[in-house]
């Protein structure tokens, strides 16, 4: 434990606050995650009274899968995970978005699968993470390009193997985010190229809680959310401690840091924009016959700004 994460759990202790049972976060191991990340390094969490266990995951489906599991008590999530876990289950609810970008999916095709345009992937194999934004932002690449998305052999990957299914010659391109989209792209083990990133969608990533912590720990949640401000406002006040955090925390090259620190805005809100992309996205599951069977939720019932409201009334852009 460094120095100031012991002098902030101390102080902590001092004003008899530290909470006897800690919260369990899933945290996506994404560059996005960087507020999560910060407030576990710089002792943000203990300086509002919470003791906080991280368990990573690869994805946000899997820090979902997490909380399903009665694993963690609430986690990181993009809007397109959370769209399409709620067509499983509805026992948890988005309490805030936390950072949003337009940088984090991108297609990256093998060089040598001579693959220039979106014409050119009908018939070509593309590896992708199913049920995530990578999944919705290919098809709509697609779609957008005239290219009916069933023409396209899509192959299941998980996110951190998309640079071996791609070297290995089981895919001619991938559809993954970040970092694993950065890797695939600048790997020499298979000479790739971005052939198109997210661009116009603005992606969202979110804390999700489940139903009864928001019900038995409202206070906690309060404490968390306010010890993501002070790392939002951490990472722009110290932006070269952050990318340190961010490069240990993560294991990527410090360039890649720097990069997508550049292309992600960190602050807390939710917003009326969230709930109509989650509709959105959940209308091209059924559309397209990934939801087959089963009806969108009502978002608004999967959002409790209560707890944002109480630590930044502000940031809420959602009627009461």
């Amino acid at each position: 434990m460094n120095a100031r994460r012991l002098l902030a759990l101390l102080v902590a202790w001092l004003a008899g606050t530290v909470t006897a049972a800690p919260l369990t976060v899933a945290v996506s191991r994404s560059p996005h995650s960087l507020p999560v990340l910060v407030a576990l390094s710089e002792g943000l969490f203990e300086a509002e009274g919470l003791t906080v266990k991280a368990i990573e995951a690869p994805s946000g489906r899997r820090c979902l899968k997490l909380m399903a599991e009665g694993q963690a008590d609430l986690g990181t999530a993009a809007d397109t995970a959370i769209a399409f876990e709620s067509f499983e289950r509805t026992d948890f609810s988005v309490i805030a978005t936390f950072s949003s970008t337009s940088s984090d999916v991108e297609l990256v095709t093998r060089r040598s699968a001579g693959i220039k345009t979106a014409r050119d992937l009908v018939g070509k194999r593309v590896g992708v993470v199913k049920g995530t934004s990578a999944q919705y932002f290919l098809d709509t690449f697609l779609l957008n390009n005239d290219v009916d998305p069933k023409n396209v052999l899509q192959v299941a990957i998980q996110p951190e193997g998309a640079l071996d299914a791609m070297a290995a010659g089981q895919v001619d391109a991938v559809a993954v985010f970040q970092p694993f989209a950065y890797a695939a792209a600048h790997s020499p083990r298979v000479n790739g190229v971005v052939l198109s990133e997210s661009g116009d969608y603005k992606q969202t990533f979110n804390l999700v809680v489940q139903t009864s912590v928001l019900k038995a720990r409202r206070p906690d949640l309060e404490r968390f959310l306010k010890a993501i401000h002070r790392a939002n406002e951490f990472i722009r006040a110290q932006p070269r401690r952050a990318e340190a955090i961010f490069v240990n925390r993560l294991g990527v090259e410090p360039g890649f840091a720097r990069w997508s620190m550049q292309r992600t805005h960190a602050e807390l809100s939710l917003d009326e924009a969230l709930l109509r992309t989650l509709q959105s996205q959940a209308n091209w599951a059924v559309r397209e016959g990934y939801a087959t069977g089963r009806k969108p939720a009502d978002y608004r019932t999967l959002v409790d700004a209560a707890p944002l409201r109480a630590v930044l009334p502000n940031a809420v852009g959602l009627p009461r």
